[in-house]
């Protein structure tokens, strides 16, 4: 008897059930869960961080990461950098469709930085007391590097991306407060040069790395750069000559693009896929010059674009050239141009020069308490997940 029941006692005993066995979705296969994700809103999908490791690994893996954003580059959204009227600690970013901005759009806080442009759905902010963020507006995700080490004060920084390695690049570069204010001769230019250091998104190393740079150059704090095939552009000055600077990220070197002459360059934007500059409205007429080579010196085509004239609420007319600012273009071919006086709602002007035909972009949920500062056109959704960089 004690023999059955000891007998009957093992038969009854089973291993534990697996994680699979408990799961069904767990003995999908990978492409199947990467499906199902793909048809999930980003912030859905950063809650299967939490539902095992096998949907934690897939979630931050760089497999889906790319996938989403190839669907999201097809859909670029508006994203608007925002500020309280009354309160300059309060800042927003307020991202939506072009298409649909009413029905599809959403906002989040933010502290107080200034920011760069987007790429590929990450910015990089920098606050008053020199420290870098990168920021996932998508996500809502925001991390701050490691402080940077320098005895000099201001400080400019700029965010990149390399379409061959991958890489996110942070470009830092410090000079003495007030050089900006200085006339730089050659006896001097040693003494005042600029410290340029690196900091690269997931690296193991989680530090800047001071690079070389040959071409003596200082810009504003301030300064708005575009990243474009793996380089990114900003106007600096080179002496008293204003220039244009191409930083590569993967060989994180510098060259100078000069800049066409007798042209006061106002704005560094996009046109399609390439860089321009483009100097005030002046008499409704916009002037780009577009870089088409930047490995020639003469490598600038000239773009005059005649707007006309705009009319608001059909009875009073408004001076465009002082009422709205250019912002680039849309993948449309659209030029769009944002108005420098709050509205409520906010809206963006886009003109067809093509078709000579213009139409408004109206923006809800924003409110007359803010102020759009940015206006960034080709912002993508990003489901990067950004791990901890800091020490």
């Amino acid at each position: 008897m004690i023999r059955l029941g000891s007998k009957a006692m093992r038969s009854n005993t089973s291993p534990p059930l697996t994680r699979s066995q408990t799961y069904p979705l767990e003995r999908l296969p990978v492409e199947m869960k990467e499906e199902i994700l793909m048809k999930l809103k980003i912030k859905c999908i950063s809650k299967f961080i939490s539902v095992s490791k096998s949907w934690s690994s897939i979630v931050r893996s760089k497999s889906l990461t790319n996938l989403y954003l190839n669907r999201s580059l097809a859909q670029p959204r508006i994203l608007l950098f925002l500020i309280h009227r009354g309160d300059r600690d309060m800042q927003l970013f307020h991202s939506s469709s072009q298409e649909d901005p009413s029905s599809d759009h959403h906002t989040v806080s933010c502290n107080r930085y200034d920011f760069s442009p987007p790429v590929r759905g990450l910015i990089c902010g920098l606050n008053e007391h020199n420290l870098v963020m990168i920021g996932n507006p998508t996500t809502s995700q925001f991390i701050t590097l490691p402080r940077i080490i320098s005895v000099r004060k201001d400080i400019s920084c700029f965010l990149g991306y390399d379409p061959v390695t991958d890489e996110y690049k942070v470009l830092c570069m410090m000079t003495p407060r007030g050089y900006h204010h200085l006339h730089i001769t050659s006896s001097r230019a040693v003494a005042y040069s600029q410290e340029h250091q690196v900091f690269t998104i997931g690296a193991r190393s989680k530090r800047w790395r001071n690079i070389e740079c040959k071409h003596i150059h200082y810009t504003l704090r301030r300064t708005q750069g575009i990243c474009s095939n793996g380089f990114v552009y900003y106007l600096a000055w080179i002496n008293d000559l204003r220039s244009l600077i191409c930083f590569d990220v993967r060989y994180e070197t510098f060259s100078v693009v000069p800049l066409p002459k007798d042209v006061q360059v106002q704005l560094l934007s996009n046109y399609g896929e390439k860089i321009a500059v483009t100097n005030l409205l002046i008499d409704s007429t916009l002037d780009l010059w577009v870089l088409e080579d930047a490995s020639r010196q003469d490598c600038w085509s000239k773009v005059s674009i005649v707007i006309p004239s705009l009319y608001w609420n059909d009875d009073s007319f408004m001076c465009f050239q002082t009422a709205f600012r250019f912002r680039g273009t849309l993948g449309t071919g659209e030029l769009v141009f944002a108005p420098s006086f709050v509205t409520d709602p906010y809206f963006l002007l886009c003109y067809n020069p093509k078709e000579s035909k213009a139409r408004k972009i109206h923006i809800e949920g924003i409110g007359a308490q803010f102020i759009p500062r940015h206006v960034y056109l080709d912002h993508v959704e990003s489901p990067m997940i950004l791990e901890s960089v800091a020490h």
